[in-house]
């Protein structure tokens, strides 16, 4: 339904470090700079009953009512073993780096279910600090925030006012049949206080009835992933491909999405001598909270899960300019919405 014209847009990324060093300062200090800019159009359909963007890249800064960003995150390399992060972290940045999947939207999957996977704890733009331990058997990261968007300049005036997030994770490799592989477990407990579900059913009540919603202080959320290769290149490490999946739960009030999986294959071409083209197949689900879901239903509306399959293939015209084609069937979460069929290219040029 709706218009069938192509949404065309696009998006600017400026990153700069600056390596403490080399600028005569001391060893393993870096500040990263990461400024974006987005104009012209995108497909989102926010408020459209479609939980998950089908445009990542697109959908940040904007979805915070902005249509530029800056991010900076001061680093310090304690040894091969330690590192401190403090700043606003462009959590896209973060999820980009994710072997097999990849995200941020940029050269692999687009979706948001995909590209970027919801938690409902952690924003898109955070203030706070990591702390990154790697051992020989894992790695373990302790990351506190705010936990509101830090696209809000109050977050950046009054950072931790109204709670405070913790997020502990741990990263183990595996190896299977020669071929590697990655096991992560992360759990996140915030103090915020937001609003319960279980209180929304007195809005279905007459207006003399009704009184103030209730609120709930505190959430959870516990989340396993992987990602295993099944072909890898021995000269190239980075280069092959296999699968990858996440499972997570929370508490489901006041976070909305009770919990959610997604699974695939991606990585590298096995189309011989196109190595550097990507290319991957998703399928992804986000089901809300029975609270919120009981607490909509008096009103007439009627809350399903948000899931979909995307497939895209990268190709590496050159290293530096590359061009995708993609897919999505999307169901939205909304069933007084249209299953909807997205086709998308998108181009980066890397200078």
């Amino acid at each position: 339904t709706g218009s069938k014209q192509w949404q065309e847009g696009g998006k600017g990324d400026l990153i700069v470090t600056f390596d403490g060093a080399r600028l005569g300062l001391w060893s393993g200090l870096y500040v990263t700079v990461h400024q974006e800019w987005l104009y012209g159009n995108d497909a989102n359909k926010v408020g459209a009953g479609y939980m998950t963007a089908v445009n990542t890249a697109m959908a940040f800064p904007r979805q915070g009512g902005y249509e530029a960003d800056t991010s900076i995150v001061i680093t310090q390399n304690f040894n091969e073993q330690w590192s401190l992060s403090v700043g606003k972290f462009n959590m896209l940045d973060a999820v980009a780096k994710t072997p097999l999947i990849g995200g941020g939207g940029l050269n692999t999957f687009m979706n948001l279910g995909l590209a970027a996977p919801i938690s409902g704890v952690t924003p898109p733009y955070l203030v706070g600090g990591s702390l990154t331990l790697k051992t020989a058997p894992a790695s373990f990261s302790l990351l506190v925030y705010d936990p509101r968007n830090a696209q809000n300049p109050e977050v950046i005036e009054h950072p931790f006012s109204q709670g405070t997030t913790a997020s502990l994770s741990m990263t183990v490799p595996v190896k299977i049949a020669g071929l590697e592989g990655y096991q992560n477990v992360r759990g996140v407990y915030s103090s915020q206080t937001g609003v319960d579900f279980s209180a929304l059913q007195q809005l279905g009540l007459p207006p003399a009835a009704q009184g103030p919603l209730g609120t709930k202080q505190g959430y959870w959320f516990l989340a396993y992933s992987f990602q295993q290769y099944l072909v890898q290149n021995a000269a190239n490490p980075k280069e092959g491909w296999g699968f990858f999946g996440q499972f997570t739960v929370s508490d489901g009030n006041p976070n909305p999405v009770k919990w959610s999986m997604l699974a695939g294959l991606g990585g590298s071409s096995p189309i011989p001598g196109r190595s550097l083209d990507l290319w991957g197949i998703g399928y992804f689900r986000y089901t809300l909270g029975q609270d919120l879901v009981n607490g909509l239903a008096p009103l007439d509306i009627d809350l399903t899960a948000n899931q979909g399959v995307e497939a895209y293939y990268n190709l590496a015209i050159t290293p530096w300019f590359r061009m995708t084609a993609n897919v999505q069937y999307v169901k939205p979460f909304s069933p007084t919405n249209q299953h909807a069929v997205f086709a998308g290219l998108r181009t980066q040029i890397k200078f």
